[in-house]
């Protein structure tokens, strides 16, 4: 667990951290910490469990501090939520919501047979019960209108194949500044800032480059160990990475040399999951305004390293997206790679 991380998320979503208490368990506590929790819940309005907490184990949260509990997922979604301008992003977000709580009432259900009544947290097995099935019904619902929607993106991006044009998929961890180089490169002024997961809709702009136009997709942010939920509800969003002709892949050059490694494994590990396999990858080294040059120069050595191992060509370009160095080059790398597999696919 990265405390760094869950102070971020946590701030993001509009939460003051009191206090923070370390399990030995993935997903559930021992009652040793569930009573030192209970003791301090009385200065909390809600608990976080930063993990994957059973049904059982939020159940017993709750009970203990009788205050609702939010784990990863609902707090990923929290943010996205704050952050949701399309209708697309709206339903995603909902169906990801929906999806993530069923197990929960289905754990409601089972102790109402019980005998044990949620109490407080709910009028009792028959409204559950109704609750449940009002829930898959708008989950089926939801399924449907995001198909539609997927229908028409599909539409959109075959015709932009039609024209010949390549795309390439701005990608990276949240605050990386993906954004910020969007939109120097576009000349756009799409929302920027330290908040996590400011864009959910993919954004796309037509730019020209030395060697021809090229589509620019700002995308969803990366996230350490991205939950099923989320990448599930949002594929049709992921999927213009699977799409694109090549990867921009930012990464803030100004962090630790531990962090940057181990966003570097895990940002091509999550490409690799969604199926963005086999796309040239150009890594823009963004901020080297923040940095010196020795370090700078460690954590390319680093991020090389990385790509050869994996196999991935070597492409690293150093930029900032608030001076605009090095960004004319990358534009211009981009569209080079991008073009030649466009153009014979599409040809």
């Amino acid at each position: 667990m990265s405390l760094e991380e869950v102070r971020a998320l946590a701030h993001t979503a509009g939460y003051e951290i009191i206090e923070i208490f370390r399990t030995r368990y993935r997903n559930r506590i021992g009652s040793g910490l569930l009573e030192r929790i209970s003791y301090m819940s009385e200065e909390a309005d809600t608990i976080i469990f930063y993990g994957n907490p059973s049904p059982s184990t939020v159940f017993q949260l709750m009970k203990a501090t009788r205050k609702p509990v939010v784990d990863r997922v609902q707090l990923i979604l929290e943010i996205f939520a704050r952050h949701a301008g399309s209708r697309e992003a709206k339903l995603q977000i909902e169906m990801a919501r929906i999806k993530h709580e069923l197990p929960l009432v289905r754990e409601y259900i089972r102790r109402s047979k019980m005998g044990e009544y949620p109490g407080f947290l709910g009028p009792g097995r028959y409204a559950v019960d109704a609750y449940y099935r009002h829930l898959t019904s708008k989950l089926a619902r939801i399924r449907r209108q995001l198909e539609k929607l997927k229908d028409t993106r599909r539409l959109r991006r075959n015709a932009r194949r039609r024209l010949g044009l390549p795309q390439a998929a701005i990608v990276g961890y949240a605050s990386a500044g993906k954004t910020s180089i969007f939109n120097a490169l576009s000349g756009e002024s799409k929302p920027v800032g330290e908040e996590y997961f400011t864009t959910l809709h993919p954004k796309h702009k037509l730019v020209t480059g030395k060697h021809g136009r090229i589509v620019l997709v700002d995308t969803v942010g990366f996230i350490r160990d991205i939950p099923p939920e989320i990448i599930e509800a949002f594929y049709a969003t992921l999927e213009e990475i699977v799409d694109s002709d090549t990867i921009i892949f930012v990464v803030d050059i100004s962090e630790p040399l531990d962090t940057i490694r181990e966003k570097v494994v895990s940002g091509l590990d999550i490409m690799a999951r969604i199926g963005a396999v086999g796309k040239p990858v150009i890594v823009a080294a963004n901020k080297m305004d923040l940095t010196d040059p020795s370090h700078a120069g460690k954590a390319i050595s680093i991020i090389r390293k990385i790509l050869d191992e994996r196999g991935i060509e070597n492409t690293v370009i150093p930029v900032s997206a608030m001076t605009g160095e090095g960004l004319e080059r990358l534009l211009e790398v981009s569209t080079k790679k991008a073009y030649p597999k466009s153009l014979h696919e599409r040809g």
